[in-house]
């Protein structure tokens, strides 16, 4: 009977021991990423004169005004 108490006493201490050391252990965060310096360009979205005519050409030649 005190073996077993003994071994059963012995797992709890043990598997305590392991939540206490697994409770404190801390994966370190990745640092903050840094800021862009330089702006985005501000002209995505011009559209070029070769473009407009292509445009108004595929739209003449599919039937639509």
């Amino acid at each position: 009977m005190n073996k077993t108490i003994t071994v059963c006493l012995a797992i709890i201490l043990s598997s305590s021991a392991t939540l206490v050391a697994a409770k404190t252990h801390h994966a370190k965060k990745p640092d903050a990423a840094p800021v862009a310096s330089t702006p985005a360009p501000t002209n995505l979205f011009v559209v070029s004169a070769a473009d407009k005519e292509l445009y108004a050409r595929n739209k003449r030649e599919s039937g639509v005004k």
